[in-house]
């Protein structure tokens, strides 16, 4: 009755949330003609019903699914980078800066999600750029020693036997940054989210070897060596990412070894592989290679850099330098291949805090365990592991009918409250069904992988009633956790300990030599300070001068040297040429990642990705240091450098107007309330009045006057005006440096805004509604995204409810400008240094998607010599949703020939003479310009700005039935 009731449970969770998880699903038969990458759009071959009855049998909630996978776009830090089109989602927690993108999800929100894990909050690995690849063209390479060497297309694998499982996949380095509290390894900071749990289809790896003529095991036939695109990465001898697993296992029809080609009823994202990738059961995760173009089959292990110098658990004395003089990273036996077992506690969450009371309290988890193993118990202990009690856990998803488990387990343990009084460490183990278990204590290796000791969250008593818990350790840079924040400048506290003795040498880190002995437990009623006794060389220094007669930079002398082509970067004071190195092409993660940081403080993005041994590297680079007069924490500068270095958000005057912040009807509340406002206009007036500024600005040339801003820093203006226009929606204007200053903003380009909330730094991108020639000040009109707005973001904007905050007289941080699109003006259109000569363009916009629209279509109009037409066809949900419609209808009142607009709402009433409904085909041929003819002089585009759902699912094929090519649509 239980699994019945469960049954009609998810059923009935409502036919509105189904219907919506259908329409993302149901592109089974709809491959797009160019045979081109969208988005998650396209299911194949899945149906939707199997997908559901799969998600079903797996206890999913699709419900999360949607509200993850559904909208992603382009995250803005990615924009200068290789990866700038990559669709994903921006709560994951960045490892290693910027580019290239290693991120996990929030273990919380991992947790809350469900069992099987949406796409988009899926942890992933990658060395370097997301290759460029086409469904239509990609092919894998089946060769070596098999009978019958083959190219295999993306068709040819959809059109074989095809199989869907929920697969576990979990890094190696899952929980590393534990061990390089101890001491630094070679890996990332990856806390207890690099795991994820989803559904994937495609061919079983055997199959294709079997059409090759390879069905069992010979002397000349022993592994499978996968690999993908060669000079993907910048190791090894043909620069591609290559591993392998043996044929005996690859050809078992119970280890399930298969070629993916989607996942969870998509077709794979580009982080995750796309086109294709190899999906290994109970394997690692760095087996599993992505974007597959090469199955070999050899009598002996991979030698591909990657598997060779990657995910291998060498003793713990021997660290990066001697492993490669004594030539430790050639033992294959040392690889790491099937996952070792492991369990994490997910709540309480790190610093999470509670009342003690008689309740009980629930504790839970996740817990999982290689090579098809089911976990058969998991355990909790209050008493560092003297005693233990049994959880509860089960596994969402069912076995295979060989009985291999290839997913995780969920467990929960209900403590009484009062029993947390007096506990220093909540700990869980979890055993497997062949009796394996975790170790009680953490034992390192260089490359940062396999840790899996017992998981300990420190209890923390408050006062007499409550009790706050710290985990071991946050992910990335994030700092927090009872072991600490800096790489290797933990004391730990086992009761077991390694002592450390430091190498002088280093400095930085633990030398390898280990002598266990015993170490009492602190108090946990002590502070973290008494209890960890740090090394004083991992700890924070202060500011250390130059050495006498050292080569001293200025900092804007640096700033000057901020391109691929002449590149220097500052790091901890010091400065670096690093030129040959990027002409030599050996960074990993291509040179990109590097030229981004050219001429900056590149302090914190190095810090959170690199070894002792890329420090070591870098010496060789170094020829000076930062001239002490630019270094706010130098001891040596004068009273007058300190005045002079202060910044207007050191200074930041007082609100001057107590303005209204929500969540209300800011209109109203301004015309209610007019004490407040004095003589400002507000609402349509006030737009009107904007307008005016913004047509001035669009036909006056800024010049040579002086550039405000800065595309790689963060400059402080100062708010001075924040003006209502309608009842969610802002005016914003900050002052520039001097009624001189202009922006430097080209038609087409954002800048983006950052301010603090909840003690947190957050940031988007804006498109100004002035334009450059508006000197002195920038305009933005904002939405406001209060909380509970919208279901699916109960906490609103957070960037708009601060900048809803800003009071006249406060700051707000912009960087830029930024941008790919660029309008040069008379019909010459830059995209991605690409140019389109044109004479008309259809836009497509949704809801606040319209700014930039208005930028380039204001720049067009206010040039009596530009002769380009322009058709905007404006998405929104209802009529006082429509964002700037008193200057998009005068636009085309006073520019009848040249500028047209036709709004469409999903919900009107009787006074509505616009279209009601989503944009669709009909609507884009009846208001939007035709396709232009390729044997004509003109030329058309389209530009799109709104939510994926508009751009990829509706208007992108609608506009290439009618005929638009691809090279002219144009996404923001």
């Amino acid at each position: 009755m239980e699994n019945i009731s469960e049954t009609l449970s998810f059923i009935g969770q409502g036919a509105f949330v189904v219907a919506m998880l259908r329409k993302v699903l149901q592109r089974v038969d709809s491959e797009k003609k160019d045979g081109s990458y969208s988005t998650g759009s396209s299911s194949l071959p899945l149906s939707a019903d199997d997908f559901l009855s799969l998600l079903a049998s797996c206890k999913g909630n699709r419900a999360s699914l949607i509200k993850y996978d559904a909208n992603l776009k382009a995250d803005r830090r990615d924009l200068n980078t290789p990866d700038y089109m990559i669709p994903r989602y921006c709560g994951l927690i960045r490892l290693t800066g910027t580019f290239p993108l290693n991120c996990e999800p929030n273990l919380t929100e991992l947790i809350n999600c469900g069992a099987i894990t949406p796409v988009a909050l899926h942890f992933v690995r990658n060395h370097g750029a997301v290759p460029n690849l086409d469904w239509s063209s990609h092919r894998i390479q089946v060769c070596g020693n098999v009978n019958r060497r083959r190219d295999f297309t993306m068709d040819d694998l959809k059109r074989m036997h095809s199989v869907s499982l929920p697969i576990l996949m979990v890094s190696a380095a899952n929980r590393g940054k534990e061990q390089n509290m101890l001491e630094q390894t070679n890996g990332f900071n990856w806390g207890a989210g690099a795991i994820s749990n989803t559904i994937w289809t495609g061919v079983p790896l055997r199959d294709v070897l079997r059409i090759a003529g390879v069905t069992k095991v010979t002397p000349e036939r022993q592994f499978v060596c996968l690999s993908g695109p060669s000079g993907e990465l910048s190791g090894g001898v043909d620069g591609s990412y290559g591993t392998c697993i043996p044929l005996s296992r690859a050809l078992d029809p119970s280890h399930d070894v298969i070629i993916a080609y989607a996942q969870n009823g998509e077709k794979l994202r580009p982080d995750h592989g796309y086109p294709v990738r190899v999906v290994i059961p109970g394997f690692i995760g760095g087996r599993m290679v992505k974007w597959l173009t090469k199955i070999e089959v050899t009598p002996g292990p991979s030698t591909n850099f990657y598997h060779l110098r990657e995910n291998r658990i060498l003793p713990s004395h021997i660290n990066s330098e001697l492993a490669e003089r004594e030539g430790w990273w050639d033992r294959p036996e040392y690889t790491f291949n099937e996952l070792n077992i492991n369990s994490v506690i997910s709540c309480p969450a790190h610093g999470d805090t509670i009342e003690i009371s008689d309740r009980n309290f629930t504790v839970k988890g996740y817990a999982y365990s290689g090579g098809g193993r089911s976990i058969i118990r998991v355990e909790v202990s209050l008493d560092n592991g003297q005693t233990w009690r049994l959880a509860r856990h089960y596994h969402p998803c069912p076995t295979t009918k060989y009985g291999k488990q290839w997913c995780w387990a969920y467990w929960t343990h209900d403590i009484p409250r009062r029993d947390l009084k007096g506990v220093h460490y909540l700990m869980c183990r979890a055993w497997d069904e062949s009796n394996n278990t975790q170790p009680s204590d953490l034992t390192w290796n260089t490359s940062g992988v396999g840790n899996n000791h017992y998981f300990k969250i420190r209890v923390n008593e408050i006062g007499s009633d409550k009790v706050s818990f710290d985990h071991p350790a946050e992910p990335g840079s994030l700092t927090g956790g009872w072991m600490g924040s800096i790489s290797g400048g933990h004391a730990v506290m086992f009761t077991k300990a390694p002592k450390l003795t430091v190498d002088r040498a280093r400095l930085e880190f633990a030398n390898v030599a280990r002598e266990f002995n015993p170490l009492i437990l602190p108090d946990a009623t002590q502070s973290l300070s008494s209890r960890v006794s740090v090394s004083p060389v991992l700890q924070k220094q202060h500011y250390t001068p130059p050495p006498p007669g050292a080569k001293l930079y200025r900092m804007r002398e640096i700033e000057e040297h901020d391109s691929e082509e002449d590149a220097w970067i500052l790091i901890k004071d010091r400065v670096y040429d690093v030129n040959t190195y990027i002409s030599e092409g050996h960074h990993p993660g291509g040179n990109a990642s590097i030229t981004m940081n050219a001429g900056t403080d590149a302090t914190e993005d190095f810090e959170a990705v690199h070894s002792a041994k890329a420090w070591k590297q870098l010496e060789a680079f170094a020829i000076g240091y930062l001239d002490p007069r630019d270094n706010p924490a130098a001891e040596s500068i004068s009273e007058k450098d300190v005045d002079n270095s202060k910044t207007a958000s050191s200074s930041t005057p007082a609100s001057r107007v107590a303005l209204t912040t929500g969540p209300v009807n800011l209109l109203q509340f301004a015309l209610a309330h007019p004490e407040m406002y004095g003589d400002t206009l507000v609402g349509e007036a006030a737009e009107a009045e904007a307008f005016d500024r913004m047509w001035d600005g669009a036909q006056r040339d800024a010049g040579d006057a002086p550039i405000a801003l800065d595309p790689k820093k963060w400059i402080p203006l100062i708010c001075d005006a924040k003006v209502p226009l309608s009842h969610d929606t802002i005016l914003l204007r900050l002052k520039l440096e001097s009624e001189g200053h202009q922006c430097g903003l080209p038609v087409g380009y954002h800048l983006y805004l950052r301010g603090d909330r909840n003690g947190k730094k957050v940031m988007r991108a804006y498109t100004p509604s002035s334009l450059n020639g508006t000197l002195g000040a920038v305009e933005f009109v904002i939405k406001i995204y209060f909380p509970n707005d919208h279901p699916n973001f109960p906490e609103g904007g957070q960037l708009t409810q601060y900048l809803n905050a800003v009071n006249v007289g406060d700051v707000v941080e912009v960087k830029g400008p930024m941008g790919h699109i660029k309008y040069a003006g008379c019909g010459r259109l830059l995209v991605d240094k690409n140019e389109h000569i044109i004479d008309k363009m259809t836009m497509i916009g949704g809801g606040t998607g319209v700014a930039p629209m208005l930028q380039m279509i204001v720049a067009v109009l206010a040039n009596p010599a530009d002769k380009t037409q322009i058709k905007f066809l404006f998405a929104n949900k209802t009529t006082k949703d429509i964002l700037l419609k008193y200057t998009l209808d005068r636009l085309q009142r006073e520019n009848p020939d040249r500028f047209s607009v036709h709004y469409t709402v999903s919900k009107g009433d009787e006074h509505w003479s616009g279209s009601i409904g989503r944009v669709n085909k009909k609507m884009i041929e009846e208001y939007c310009f035709p396709a232009h003819d390729s044997r004509a002089q003109s030329k058309t585009v389209a530009l799109l700005c709104g939510p994926p759902s508009l751009e990829e699912d509706t208007c992108i094929p609608a506009l290439k039935e009618l005929g638009y090519e691809n090279e002219n649509i144009i996404q923001y």
